[in-house]
């Protein structure tokens, strides 16, 4: 699972979390609820089938046997031996539960595997292992050299040191203050050969004798690699006393285009093939990964030997993918995670798009965060589907130790996981709701689950809840049932409608040129679709269940139901292609949010410089480009436009699932380099000219975007 910064009370930070709203669905007369009860005895056989000895079990062995590690502390990379391996033990544990067709499919990917490490210091008896990033490493001599303390890596930590040909040591918080990829580049910018960091704050905070890894999102510049707080305090005395020759050797092989990974897939076969639902977690992790995401798997597979266990015969394939190279699999870009779902639905089974009545994706999915209401995450227009659920009692059976039951609301979707692939093309998605999207935080409130065991030695058994993984395999279980067997989805586009409704800025739109009228008037011509989908899958299904219920002959409604999913689903990818956007990379927006914040933020700078309030206007100015715009509050400007460089919609890596999602940047860094240099009462109207001059720009992307939308409502009617 992929990460970005959380915001703090005390910090800016570089990235913003994908904001989980919640959503509650309202149920429209369209998409009234129906009377499914002639599917709950199907469900409440699979709840009462499942076995959490076999769902423990698996994901156990999944995680800590080491003939499916690469290394000594787990590992399971990208294109790496082990995952090799453990695509092998997949294939044949799902034939063993009686899936059908099971393959493994071969998808390119850069690969990354770490095989082992050491740093030691001359005088001492220091002799640590630390964990590489997805870089290449050093040959097997390793790099001699001074190693210089560089305390947190930002630009001014560089001011009075000499780091050239040395291996630079920083602390680094990649939650608060910035990705690993702008230390790196940082430390690059200076001369270093190496650079060793440590974890300070943020991530990483159950043990001080952990390690933390994340995704690098930068090129391969030099060998980096992180080490505990422990072992960094160890170094921190012998730089004391005098000791500051190391030898850094890793082994660690990354080759761009050269790796390849497996998908493994097998099949529940349906009464027909014409369509499907798809289980999926990624069996990929670092160190042993019990939580992220051999749970998942462990999920899956329980999921659908709980199904055959029961007798369940589907009316739709069911389809089971463990996926790899989730974690990592592409070098250079801001989007380097989710590589082997990409592959897998867009350049493998494209198809499987026009096909999917949903995806249920896993993550993370095994740990309770203490709540007493179970929640749910999707993509907004499963959300009406999930409130008729809960609303008619179907699902209260899954979720029996819970003190609340299951909420109505859900929460939506964002991009830290292998959904974002499929969502882009055109699969729509559910997924289990962790704290990414919650916010819960651990027993004494400080920190979430993420903070203490993400990515760590400490994702192990020991965090563990049987309750929440199996009311997990339950619920989505038994959603998969409902879904399978109504022939028309419910699938309500009404939820983009008000996302695009609530979205638009009436004000700056009129200054743009774009009138309200035109907008209301494209967004009448998407709702006169929407509702007519509406009434008609609403239609389908009650004349089935009546159908069902005088068991009359339903061949000809599934029929129907087909065709109208096809419309429903060419509907859903059209929307991602023309209205769903991304904020750097991890909110999921309307297209044109990404400027309109920008000319937002830019005012509210320009009215604090004119007042020659400078502290008040970077206390705004940082937010700028999706937040990029602080890595210039922090690093070197060389090292702040490589990042920038793997977001910006002009360059040309932006990459998988970021195509075609993003939007430019402002051109106003050059501006907020020199702010931060000011003092209040300065004169600032060159740096005020710079910000006039990019929310111009901005303003003619904004009214380019909102364009292209209306344009794109008005043919939905076509």
């Amino acid at each position: 699972m992929k990460k970005t910064l959380q915001a703090s009370l005390s910090a800016v930070l570089v990235l913003s979390l994908a904001g989980c709203k919640s959503t509650a669905a309202s149920v429209s007369s369209t998409q009234s609820a129906q009377n499914n009860t002639f599917y709950q005895d199907a469900i409440d056989a699979y709840v009462n089938e499942i076995d959490m000895d076999y769902a423990y079990d698996f994901t156990k062995t999944l995680s800590l046997d080491p003939s499916l590690h690469d290394n000594s502390l787990g590992f399971r990379t990208s294109g790496s031996d082990a995952e090799h391996r453990t695509a092998d033990y997949l294939a044949e544990k799902m034939e063993e539960i009686g899936l059908k067709n099971v393959e493994k499919i071969p998808v390119t990917v850069d690969k990354w595997q770490y095989n082992d490490a050491s740093l030691t210091i001359d005088g001492t008896d220091i002799d640590l292992m630390p964990v590489s990033y997805m870089v290449n490493g050093t040959d097997e001599k390793g790099i001699t050299a001074e190693i210089v303390d560089c305390g947190t890596g930002f630009a001014e930590d560089y001011e009075d040191k000499d780091v050239k040909g040395k291996i630079a040591l920083v602390g680094v918080d990649q939650y608060n203050e910035s990705w690993i990829g702008g230390y790196i580049y940082e430390a690059y910018e200076h001369g270093a050969k190496a650079l060793v960091t440590y974890d300070l704050d943020g991530y990483g905070r159950y043990s001080d004798d952990d390690h933390q890894i994340q995704d690098v999102c930068a090129e391969d510049v030099m060998p980096t690699a992180i080490i505990t707080m422990s072992e960094y305090k160890q170094i921190k005395k012998a730089l004391d006393a005098g000791h500051n020759k190391a030898n850094l050797v890793i082994d660690s092989v990354m080759e761009e285009g050269k790796g390849t990974s497996y998908d493994v897939v097998g099949y529940i076969p349906g009464k027909s093939h014409d369509q499907q639902i798809i289980f999926a977690g990624h069996y990929d992790m670092y160190f042993t990964g019990f939580q992220d995401d051999c749970s998942a798997i462990g999920t899956i597979m329980t999921m659908a030997k709980t199904m055959i266990d029961s007798g369940y015969v589907p009316e739709n394939d069911i389809v089971v993918v463990a996926h790899g190279a989730e974690e990592w699999g592409a070098t250079g870009t801001e989007f380097d995670w989710t590589r082997g779902a990409y592959e897998l639905i867009n350049n493998v089974h494209p198809e499987w798009a026009s096909k999917t009545l949903a995806m249920f994706n896993f993550e993370l999915d095994a740990f309770d965060d203490g709540g007493d209401t179970f929640m749910i995450t999707s993509v907004p227009e499963y959300a009406t589907l999930v409130k008729n659920l809960v609303d008619e009692g179907v699902l209260d059976g899954a979720v029996k130790d819970y003190e609340k039951g299951i909420s109505a609301e859900t929460f939506d979707t964002t991009t830290m996981e292998d959904g974002i692939s499929y969502r882009g093309a055109g699969v729509p998605y559910f997924l289990n709701t962790t704290d990414t999207c919650s916010g819960s935080t651990s027993e004494d409130g400080e920190y979430t689950w993420s903070q203490l065991h993400y990515h760590t030695e400490s994702d192990n058994t020991d965090t563990y809840s049987e309750k929440v993984m199996k009311a997990n395999i339950a619920v989505f279980g038994s959603i998969a049932i409902a879904i399978d067997q109504l022939p028309a989805m419910t699938l309500d586009m009404q939820a983009t409608i008000d996302d695009l409704s609530e979205s638009f800025n009436e004000d700056l739109a009129e200054e743009a040129g774009v009138s309200k009228e035109d907008w209301e008037n494209a967004l009448s011509v998407f709702q006169k679709e929407v509702d007519a989908l509406n009434a008609e899958g609403k239609d389908i299904n009650e004349r089935y269940v009546k159908a069902v219920s005088s068991k009359a002959d339903v061949e000809a409604i599934q029929e129907e139901g087909k065709a109208y999913n096809k419309k429903v689903l060419e509907l859903f990818k059209y929307v991602q292609d023309n209205f769903i956007g991304i904020v750097f990379s991890s909110d999921v927006v309307m297209k044109h949010v990404g400027y309109q914040n920008n000319i937002e933020y830019m005012d509210e700078v320009i009215d604090d410089l004119n007042d020659n309030k400078i502290s008040d206007a970077l206390d705004v100015a940082y937010q700028l480009n999706g937040l990029c715009e602080y890595n210039y509050y922090l690093f070197s400007p060389n090292a702040a436009a490589k990042i920038d460089a793997h977001a910006d919609k002009a360059v040309d890596n932006n990459k998988w699932w970021g195509n075609d999602k993003g939007f430019y940047f402002t051109n106003t860094k050059e501006a907020t380099a020199s702010l931060l240099k000011r003092e209040d009462g300065d004169d600032v109207s060159e740096e005020i000219k710079v910000y006039e001059d990019a929310r111009a720009q901005q303003l003619n992307y904004y009214k380019d975007s909102l364009e292209k939308e209306i344009q794109a409502m008005e043919k939905i009617g076509k």
